[in-house]
């Protein structure tokens, strides 16, 4: 029998408190740096786009050819079933670090999208490894575990934009992400040497679970019995539901899309400096820090449903008044902080009520499906936002985010009738 508290597996025996939080802070770390690039590279945006004389519609295209490259590549989850979290996510942050560095180094925009194509297409394991290895190592507590996972990641989201606008404003775009660089070279260390997981290549999975073998663990038996409960999971109306909703609302939801297109709205519609645009970036990453936890502590007293529907339609009223309240700051500040917190409370609550249906031992091929459906699809928002700032404008951009989140809410509401547990009782 494996000793409590080390099971031999990527997903160890339930929580014990004398390890304390190490797992959250180092997997949250490094999410944290995986965001701090996006949102750096939002920062940048406007003056790649100037320097290299392009459009917002060919960035758009590009970035969204390697966010649906990268979203895609989630569905891996579904396969290396025991590969060690502490080996994929240091792939992860090795690759996010080189990509860094070659668009420091970038020449011409063909380069510079090469950079992130890199960060993008090693980025995958982030999202569904991380989850299902703090999902399983935390069962008693997934849903304060998992909102902290993205609370973690929107902190990087948070620390960004200052420190990256100030070099901006000082030294150039380039070195910009060069200090990316550097913050993603601690994430690797950070991985490497405390992650609290193996290194070796996980133990073939039995049919019988290990006694000390947390109920939310990844064990499937068979790979037949594994296929057989996807597809049961797939089934499920609702499970669907959250799937489609997810592939809708990601045309106004986080990092994504606001990340890329609130800071060229700041720079090249209201003419803001780089160190004005990021003091307004951050009070809207303000709000995407405290926005998880709070919806997320308010869903699990109320209901993790009826918040998320609350979400989309006041996400979709803080994306319009963010263009309709002009350039006064006191406005913009207290906009841009409601829609920071609507707008990136989004996955949050969305992943909590997908992960009420995940039947024990789901956690990684359900969350690989998850975010492979709702961000692959999704990612094409980002060219799609783009042709609309290149051709009507931003003002138009942003009323199509906002319909984009009231109709998530809609196929929510109509396709989420059922509570988990019934819907589990069903399979």
């Amino acid at each position: 029998m494996v000793p409590t508290g080390s099971t031999g597996r990527d997903s160890p025996a339930p929580y014990v408190k004398r390890r304390g939080w190490r797992d959250l802070v180092i997997v949250g770390w490094s999410h944290a740096g995986q965001h701090a690039y996006v949102a750096g590279l939002g920062v940048a945006i406007p003056f790649v786009v100037a320097a290299f004389h392009t459009n917002y519609a060919v960035v758009g295209a590009l970035l969204s050819v390697s966010a649906v490259a990268g979203s895609l590549l989630q569905s891996l989850a579904l396969v290396v079933r025991r590969t060690s979290a502490r080996v994929l996510l240091l792939g992860q942050n090795l690759g996010s670090t080189f990509g860094a560095a070659l668009s420091a180094l970038a020449p011409g925009i063909a380069i510079f999208m090469g950079g992130r194509f890199i960060q993008a297409v090693t980025g995958w394991p982030q999202h569904p490894i991380g989850s299902s290895y703090l999902s399983n190592r935390h069962p008693e507590r997934r849903g304060t575990i998992l909102s902290w996972h993205v609370t973690a990641g929107n902190i990087g989201t948070l620390a960004a934009p200052l420190a990256v606008s100030a070099v901006i404003a000082s030294g150039g775009w380039q070195w910009g992400f060069w200090l990316l660089a550097i913050v993603l070279a601690t994430t690797t260390v950070g991985v490497a040497l405390w992650l609290p997981t193996p290194w070796h290549r996980l133990p073939a999975v039995s049919t019988q679970l290990e006694p000390s073998t947390p109920k939310g663990s990844d064990d499937l038996g068979s790979l037949g019995s594994f296929r057989h409960q996807v597809m049961q999971l797939l089934r499920q109306r609702s499970v669907l539901a959250l799937l489609v909703a997810g592939t809708i609302a990601a045309g106004g939801q986080g990092i994504g899309i606001l990340g890329v297109y609130v800071p060229a709205y700041l720079h090249s519609s209201l003419h803001f400096s780089a160190l004005k645009l990021g003091v307004v970036l951050t009070v809207v990453y303000i709000g995407a820090v405290i926005g998880p936890v709070l919806m997320g502590s308010i869903a699990d007293h109320v209901g993790h449903r009826r918040i998320l529907l609350a979400n989309y339609a006041l996400g979709a009223v803080a994306l319009l008044a963010f263009v309709a309240v002009g350039k006064g700051d006191i406005g913009l500040g207290l906009v841009g902080l409601a829609m920071g917190i609507f707008s990136y409370s989004e996955l949050a609550l969305r992943q909590t009520l997908f992960s009420d249906y995940l039947s024990g031992g789901l956690a990684r091929a359900g969350f690989g499906i998850f975010f492979t459906v709702s961000q692959a699809i999704g990612a094409l928002w980002v060219a799609v936002i783009g042709l609309v700032v290149t051709d009507v404008g931003f003002a138009q951009a942003f009323l199509t985010m906002a319909c984009t989140f009231l109709a998530a809410g809609i196929v929510v509401l109509a396709g989420t009738m059922g509570s988990p547990r019934q819907a589990r009782a069903s399979t």
